[in-house]
């Protein structure tokens, strides 16, 4: 008896006396099979039509989920968004050595995505979102795409592909669409775009590009493995076109994996540079009331950004100063300037962004107010 739904798909027409069982077995692994490999079933127009309207729906709302900053709605958009099946698609055109298909369903899911970018970007506009202001972190978070994402697709594409084939566990495909992102990305790229950030627009279409083509390779790994390979060793024919079929996938891959290691390396470089360069700053504030609030080194462009808060000297609030007197007299003595060279080295730019404030010691006891000059000592142990 054949096991895995990519084993057997022509049912026997006159079935050997007492093999019913056997029969109901292939009808059922035929039945699997045409759903992965024919997903519209008997009215593919209505199919794709309602694919349309699932799209729409799941970047509206991953835009608004983006714009709003709600990780929340994000999910949502996720949950509803309907590119998983298209792409597992390719992944079994793919294993089955159906180019043409596999051709065919890889122009349909990028022509999609590009009019999610467009629905994206039609959004913003209609919804006159003003220009210059700070970007959400939900958008910015899909701008600094790694190998870590690389890795996560991969499982995803394991998970989806499993579910597939075993429909018993289907409650576990939410969690698979959850944990690989296909439409925020595009929206985010539609918002950057809007907001005339083509580069970081750029990035998150490599986020999409990544999640994209891991899930196909990750998918027809586990078709072979549930039963394809079989029928690949009977058909020099489809073995050529499986061969072509994943070899592009992983060329595919391999020049997406390119600007992803960069990334990655460059970010284990520059955490270590921002701790550094926090501890630097707190040091060099010694015992004046500072809070550093962020602190961001770009190791390609050579440029370091820090946020500070820093408390007012008392006589700052009667006069009005440069920002540079502005400072306690202690931060003014060593220019920070020098602190920054001597972890960054002298072919940084650094922009400083620093907030003042007031504050004031109230003694509870006597109901003494005067200025804080000092950070308060820490409790012991």
């Amino acid at each position: 008896m054949t096991q895995g739904p990519f084993r057997q798909i022509v049912i026997p027409q006159r079935p050997p006396e007492g093999a019913f069982g056997m029969m109901a077995m292939t009808l059922g692994k035929f039945a699997t099979a045409r759903e992965i490999l024919r997903f519209e079933g008997l009215d593919e127009r209505a199919y794709w039509q309602r694919f349309a309207m699932l799209l729409s729906l799941a970047v509206i709302i991953a835009t608004m989920g983006l714009l709003r900053d709600s990780g929340a709605v994000i999910i949502a958009a996720m949950l509803v968004a309907p590119l998983m099946t298209p792409i597992l698609g390719i992944a079994a055109a793919i294993t089955m050595g159906w180019v043409g298909r596999a051709g065919w369903l890889l122009l349909v899911v990028w022509a999609a995505a590009a009019c999610a970018v467009g629905v994206a970007w039609a959004i913003v506009f209609l919804s006159d979102v003003p220009r210059g202001i700070l970007l959400p972190h939900e958008v910015l978070s899909r701008t600094d795409p790694g190998a870590e994402d690389l890795v996560i697709a991969l499982a995803a594409g394991v998970a989806g592909a499993y579910v597939q084939i075993n429909r018993s566990e289907a409650s576990l495909l939410p969690g698979a669409a959850i944990g690989v992102s296909l439409v925020p990305p595009l929206s985010a790229a539609g918002i950057l775009l809007y907001y005339g950030q083509h580069s970081a627009a750029f990035e998150a279409v490599l986020l999409f590009a990544t999640n994209f083509g891991a899930i196909i390779f990750s998918a027809c790994m586990v078709y072979i493995a549930s039963g394809a390979g079989r029928s690949l060793l009977r058909s020099e024919r489809r073995r050529l076109r499986f061969t072509f079929g994943i070899g592009a996938t992983l060329a595919f891959l391999a020049a997406v994996f390119i600007p992803l290691f960069s990334a990655t390396l460059f970010r284990y470089l520059e955490t270590g540079t921002e701790t550094a360069l926090a501890e630097a700053a707190q040091r060099w504030a010694g015992p004046v009331p500072m809070e550093i609030l962020r602190v961001d080194v770009d190791a390609e462009t050579r440029r370091a950004e820090i946020w500070a808060l820093v408390d007012l000297p008392a006589e700052a609030q009667e006069r009005l100063a440069t920002a540079e007197e502005l400072l306690p007299k202690r931060l003014r003595d060593t220019p920070f300037r020098q602190v920054a060279q001597d972890v960054l080295g002298p072919d940084y730019t650094v922009v400083i962004r620093y907030q003042t404030r007031f504050s004031w010691s109230v003694d509870l006891g006597t109901e003494t107010i005067s200025p804080l000059t000092e950070m308060p000592p820490l409790p012991a142990g």
